[in-house]
């Protein structure tokens, strides 16, 4: 593909991996504001008897692993304080803010059958970590991702536990904004690449199996250029925060501008195989008319001589 090409979908592609990467960004935000509540908590607990301080990193930790795996979409909250036997973390719809889960942390999972077995916390999760010689036997109790050995290193350095998640939610972000950028990137030249081939098949100029194969290859440029325009992007919003809202701004009219240079570079495209086809006509009838005036000079020539 020419490269007054490439710009438009890399244009296009990096924007739409932005707008549509809003729930990934949101994780990793949240992702950021619970690290910064646990390193907060944990400094004030920071003389407390270990199972207290494992007890606490297990929730931290925990709600961190289930905002990057159920990505912005919904809202993990540690509760700071709450009322006996009432819920460690609450999971929250984004958009409605309803509560859709309670959950309760036990980092034994003794004694998470236990109070399982008798309902001391009603409809709540009780979640366990992973990895305990014991695992739980109580169908309602749930082992998390994070295991035991997990769980006591984070609560000696919660500092170096929360940069960890922060990172993992980041590059889950990342990725999340790369493969938007591939595919969005992939349609876009496909739709110019495409286009342009096709056309030089209609004209004669090339056979059908060499146009797939060049638009199979410019479809995967596009993608890979996506890819890295989405995924540059978003490593600036994921360890950049603040660039987010004038990114927000900005993305809107470069989509406009982006999408307006696809809609132009069509228009040239059907506007140069017009053309190619007018001139392929104007030379029929041209080297037609030459054939004709050649003969008739030919024939008058050979007339005068005879």
């Amino acid at each position: 593909m020419e490269k007054q090409h490439e710009t438009a979908p890399s244009l296009f592609s990096a924007c739409i991996s932005f707008l549509f990467n809003a729930d990934a960004r949101t994780a990793s935000k949240n992702v950021r504001d619970i690290s910064v509540q646990f390193k907060a908590k944990m400094s004030q607990i920071q003389n407390n008897i270990t199972p207290s301080r494992e007890g606490v990193a297990f929730e931290y930790i925990d709600a961190m692993n289930q905002q990057i795996d159920l990505g912005g979409k919904y809202k993990v909250e540690v509760l700071d304080t709450n009322h006996k036997n009432g819920p460690d973390i609450y999971i929250r719809d984004q958009k409605t803010d309803n509560v859709i889960q309670k959950q309760q942390q036990k980092i034994n999972s003794r004694t998470a059958d236990r109070v399982a077995n008798n309902g001391t916390y009603g409809d709540q999760e009780i979640r366990t970590p992973k990895g305990q010689t014991q695992t739980p036997k109580n169908q309602s109790v749930k082992e998390a991702n994070v295991s035991k050995d997990q769980v006591s290193k984070a609560a000696n350095n919660p500092g170096r536990a929360a940069n960890q998640y922060k990172l993992k939610a980041a590059i889950a972000e990342i990725k999340s904004a790369a493969a938007i950028g591939a595919i969005s990137g992939a349609i876009a030249v496909i739709l110019l690449s495409g286009l342009e081939h096709f056309l030089a098949v209609e004209r004669g100029e090339i056979e059908i199996n060499e146009a797939i194969a060049s638009v199979f290859m410019n479809a995967l440029e596009g993608a890979w250029s996506g890819a890295i325009g989405g995924g540059t992007t978003a490593a600036v919003t994921a360890f950049v925060p603040a660039l987010v809202p004038v990114l927000t701004i900005i993305s809107g009219p470069l989509l406009v501008i982006g999408s307006y240079q696809l809609i132009t570079q069509i228009g040239q495209i059907i506007d140069r195989h017009k053309f190619a086809k007018r001139n392929r006509l104007v030379q029929s009838i041209y080297t037609e008319e030459s054939e004709f005036f050649d003969s008739f000079d030919t024939q008058v020539y050979e007339y005068l001589t005879a």
